[in-house]
């Protein structure tokens, strides 16, 4: 069992969100549709009121920031769009330095300006979020453990992709994509007097295990997370099998690690830890010899990457 290339299987979906997929290219259209007719509204009535014409101008698009950079193939195409031309001078996953530029716009100034905050919200964003990625990953550079996301991403596909570009996975993409059992699925069995809940769920969701891209159960103890690598075991699915230790302590995952190769489980299924993990403590889970960790705070608390755009006149 090769782990690296398992986990690169099961969790690393990046290299589909490119505008080559015809699904991410319509999500692509209708997201950028509904940003520009909200801000636009009945038109962009500053430009209206102070520019006569709308004549052709050049624009630069810098970092005010070191960063790596994200969003530019969404961008590019985004500005196309509107009748600007885009050169671009740093690429999607490069890293600009302070002062940079990153892209010049050519078209005519109302064009410009009307696009340009809509521009600048999803690049600062997306290069936010690659850039911590990429840090973070720096940190566990002398460890096999990856670092992953989660769903908790509000501008969904774009959080992904600038976490698969920082060097991260992308986990899955929603609730179509895989099965991940959590902690409210196996309440509900719970509280329906299933006394095996964890052998029921794995199995119920074994029947699917052809159509999606991996089947992950949460566990939040040590016995939950044993009863559901013997369940995996006796399967021998086809697919990844997962378990998520949920708010373990790096001892309690030692421990459960321990305890999985006594009983020759730990061959069988992939391990990730998720909660309470932070850039602080981030090495001290890698430690624990963990294939994954998962953290929300990639993309609902990373901080964006400061850029402008300047008009050359």
């Amino acid at each position: 069992m090769d782990r690296q290339k398992l986990v690169e299987s099961a969790y690393q979906k990046g290299k589909e969100l490119t505008l080559n997929n015809k699904y991410y290219l319509s999500w692509l259209e209708n997201f950028f549709d509904k940003e520009y007719a909200d801000d636009i509204g009945a038109g962009d009535i500053t430009s209206e009121a102070v520019l006569a014409e709308n004549k052709p101008r050049k624009a630069f698009l810098s970092a005010k920031q070191s960063g790596v950079i994200g969003g530019i193939e969404e961008v590019s195409w985004f500005l196309r769009k509107h009748n600007l031309r885009v050169k671009i001078c740093i690429k999607d996953g490069e890293e600009a330095l302070q002062g940079e530029t990153i892209l010049e716009v050519h078209g005519g100034q109302k064009d410009i300006l009307a696009t340009e905050r809509i521009a600048l919200n999803v690049l600062q964003r997306m290069s936010g979020i690659a850039t911590e990625t990429k840090r973070l990953a720096d940190l566990l550079k002398d460890y096999d453990t990856r670092i992953a996301a989660t769903r908790k991403t509000p501008l969904r596909y774009l959080d992904k992709k600038a976490v698969f570009l920082g060097g991260g996975l992308t986990h899955r993409f929603g609730l179509w994509g895989s099965i991940l059992i959590k902690d409210n699925h196996l309440e509900i069995l719970k509280s329906e007097g299933t006394k095996d809940y964890i052998e029921t769920a794995i199995a119920k969701t074994s029947v699917f295990a052809d159509k999606v891209g991996f089947v992950e159960i949460e566990a939040t103890s040590h016995e939950e997370a044993v009863r559901a690598a013997r369940k995996f075991k006796a399967l021998r699915l086809k697919k990844p099998c997962i378990i998520m230790l949920d708010n373990f302590l790096p001892t309690a995952i030692e421990k459960t690690l321990e305890t999985l190769r006594e009983e020759t489980l730990y061959d069988h299924v992939l391990l990730e830890a998720s909660g309470e993990i932070t850039p602080e403590n981030i090495r001290e889970y890698a430690g624990t010899g963990i294939d994954v960790v998962s953290l929300g705070y990639l993309t609902h608390s990373a901080r964006v990457l400061d850029m402008s755009l300047e008009m050359a006149l």
